[in-house]
């Protein structure tokens, strides 16, 4: 989790879930300023990206390192082609998921998207080679929320289209292999409920999304989960988990782009939130289970969500200086 520019990791404990009792370990770790000679000065961490074990963070001043929060292992850091913009989009993923190279892909969008369709521009960085190449351009859709999910070495992201009439939800996956987007289907009747996020499940990974009818009646969410995909981009779906009645809707804070984990095994989701003056809590949510776990001395408006399994793989390498994360010493609450 990133709450106020840190970067938290938090592991949980569900076997007790059906008696209310969730376990959970909370660490802190701290970057070390990568352009600093002085190892005590420590950035702001804005944004990271899960793919395949390791993270990519932007950094406050829009610096990109790479980082292992297993290893402990950093990367050299990314420098961007061009100047970075705040409407900027990065990733993190693989051509294959039988090697362990990975790419980079920056989406550089331009342009005011509710005023005029707006150029984005998606380019690519080699960990091999070191080096950047434009992969593609496109004036029909635009990514409105910085939160895309790896699966498999894929990256999925919720995108607007533009149509004559109006803008349209649609779910894109860029494929590193061909290094080209494409479309990806909705489940059931995609003009009957609204699209809040996208999530992965553990091995084997899954792509997740979430939704809730469009009904001012209905306020039902519900979980759906990738089954297969076909080349020609049709995906199966099946429903993993509903939640009924209307208390999901005054703690989940429904957005765009909104984080959330799901745990496959014990069919629950799992969203962080700060509402008004409460402190930092994680919700878990199943069919008929609501359970708040509050995370005790982290203070902030906002945080973002990644849950995922630890991994040994190895960082490549960029092109500039490094960086060193400490880790604080683990906190564990029951």
């Amino acid at each position: 989790m990133v709450i106020y520019h840190k970067v938290y990791l938090v592991r949980l404990n569900l076997h007790g879930i059906h008696d209310d009792n969730v376990e959970k370990v909370i660490s802190q770790c701290s970057l070390s300023d990568p352009l600093s000679s002085s190892s005590s000065k420590e950035v702001g961490i804005r944004h990271v990206f899960y793919c395949d074990g390791v993270l990519l963070c932007t950094t406050m001043d829009n610096t990109l390192v790479v980082w292992n929060p297993c290893s402990g292992e950093t990367s050299k850091i990314i420098k961007p082609r061009n100047i970075h913009n705040g409407s900027d989009v990065y990733a993190l993923g693989k051509s294959t998921c039988e090697t362990s190279t990975k790419s980079y892909i920056r989406v550089h969008q331009q342009g005011n998207p509710f005023i005029e369709s707006c150029l984005v521009e998606y380019e690519i960085y080699d960990f091999t080679s070191n080096s950047w190449s434009v992969v593609g351009e496109t004036r029909d859709w635009y990514i409105p929320g910085r939160h895309g999910t790896c699966v498999d070495g894929n990256t999925y992201w919720l995108t607007y289209d533009y149509s004559p009439t109006e803008m349209s939800k649609a779910l894109r996956c860029f494929d590193y292999s061909t290094e080209r987007f494409g479309c990806v289907s909705f489940p059931g009747d995609p003009l009957s409920y609204n699209v809040y996020g996208l999530s992965v499940t553990r091995e084997p990974q899954n792509l997740c999304i979430l939704t809730s009818s469009r009904d001012e009646e209905v306020h039902d969410i519900d979980i759906w989960m990738a089954t297969n995909i076909k080349g020609t981009g049709d995906m199966s779906w099946s429903k993993l988990l509903s939640v009924k009645g209307t208390h999901s809707q005054q703690f989940l804070g429904f957005h765009a782009g909104m984080s959330f984990s799901v745990d496959r095994e014990a069919k629950v989701l799992l969203h962080p939130t700060k509402f008004k003056n409460s402190s930092n809590c994680l919700h878990i949510v199943g069919e008929y289970k609501h359970i708040k776990v509050d995370l005790h001395d982290v203070e902030s408006k906002r945080s973002n969500h990644v849950m995922r399994g630890p991994t040994l793989v190895q960082v490549q390498q960029g092109s500039l200086g490094l960086g060193t994360w400490k880790v604080a010493p683990v906190t564990k609450f029951s």
